[in-house]
């Protein structure tokens, strides 16, 4: 967790979000720490990290959230092991803090040279890349580093999927079907007078979406695969007017199953069927069913996107076009830091460089300030950025 903690380190790995920050790590703990390492230097392992903080200060919660956050990374050890071996550790501080408040002294007239540091336990799960991810985004509230999707977006951009970005696109009309892909976020069950409905937020590659089951029927049947931190697959039928975009789910299947079961193309593409109306036909489409859809119009949540031009027709990988600059102009400050932890993923110095600026807005001023490093930003780093947060504007500058 400290030992590239400065900027005087490799900057492409130093920690710049505050711990204290992170869900389940108390704020004095964290403030504990960084006094210690202040006067006594940076913690060399896990060991000196547990014996060096007040045992009171440290708890089963916090240390398994700095391990799955990955802030003992830079102590070799597996994330899972150390927070798995909390009672081995915790039992270690205690011992190591009574010696140092006793007066019995080690033959050797030392503390810790009695006490034998112990194993961690050898036999633990270890967590898969895309645990490692859940983990984190427990930790964080979104996706530090990577997205649990990226590795998958070829296969799916081959079988059809539509991203979020893609919602707003002029092809993708009032009442298409298309086929979208996501991590569950969160799950809310209602009920109402007109019977049980689901509201689920889900994130993909490219932004957060949320979209509305009405079919009792297919809410109880997926409600295994409605679990947070599940991937899936959903066939959506789209639903525009006044009231805004809204994503109306009409299937959902394990994403694994989706890929397996799905022929791929040699090509990316979106697949979209219209949703013919028919009267006496149900779903969402007829007049019969128009309470139904009034209910849709009424307790969706309109889908809102950071910003119409994410089209892909519009914000493409362009080989003649490179991006040279990019401001981020910020209203509200509390994003800064999540945004240089994102960014400092993206520090690089090939060709591709690109700088970085922010433009912080304070009343009637607006600052500019060039960040140290170059970045290697893809187009798909836009939109990321644009589906950040509300309180950041994006200017691009090309070559």
């Amino acid at each position: 967790m400290e030992q590239n903690f400065t900027e005087k380190n490799n900057p492409q790995f130093a920690i710049r979000f505050g711990l204290g920050a992170i869900k389940a790590v108390g704020l004095k703990m964290m403030e504990n720490t960084v006094q210690e390492r202040k006067a006594n230097g940076k913690f060399v392992d896990i060991y000196d990290f547990c014996t060096r903080l007040d045992p009171k200060s440290i708890n089963k919660k916090s240390i398994e959230a700095l391990a799955k956050s990955g802030s003992f990374d830079c102590f070799k050890l597996d994330r899972n092991q150390i927070a798995q071996s909390f009672e081995i550790l915790a039992s270690y501080s205690q011992h190591v803090f009574e010696a140092k408040n006793s007066n019995q002294m080690s033959l050797f007239g030392g503390i810790n040279e009695s006490i034998l540091k112990p194993s961690l336990k050898k036999e633990f799960e270890k967590l898969t890349t895309f645990e490692k991810l859940q983990k984190e985004f427990e930790s964080f509230g979104f996706f530090l580093n990577d997205h649990p999707l990226d590795e998958l977006t070829n296969d799916l951009k081959k079988r059809g999927i539509a991203f979020s970005n893609n919602i707003d696109d002029e092809q993708i009309a009032d009442n298409s079907l298309i086929k979208m892909a996501g991590v569950v976020l969160a799950s809310k069950h209602r009920s109402s007078a007109k019977g049980r409905f689901a509201y689920l937020s889900l994130s993909d590659p490219m932004g957060i979406f949320e979209a509305m089951i009405f079919d009792e029927n297919l809410i109880t049947n997926s409600r295994d695969l409605l679990n947070d931190g599940s991937t899936i697959s959903l066939e959506c039928l789209i639903k525009k007017d006044e009231g805004g975009t809204r994503i109306l789910v009409r299937s959902v299947i394990n994403i694994d199953n989706f890929i397996k079961n799905t022929q791929a193309k040699d090509h990316d593409f979106i697949d979209i069927k219209k949703q013919s109306v028919k009267k006496n036909k149900k779903n969402f489409t007829n007049n019969s069913n128009q309470k139904t859809s009034n209910q849709a119009n009424q307790q969706s949540s309109s889908y809102s996107s950071a910003n119409k031009n994410n089209s892909p027709n519009i914000i493409v990988e362009n080989e003649q076009k490179r991006i040279k600059a990019v401001e981020l102009v910020i209203v509200n400050s509390e994003i800064i830091k999540p945004l240089k932890i994102i960014l400092d993923q993206k520090v690089c110095e090939d060709q591709d460089q690109v700088e970085i600026y922010f433009m912080v807005k304070n009343q009637d001023q607006e600052i500019k300030i060039k960040l140290a490093n170059t970045y290697k930003i893809k187009d798909s780093d836009l939109i990321r950025f644009r589906n950040f947060s509300k309180n950041l504007t994006i200017n691009v500058i090309y070559h």
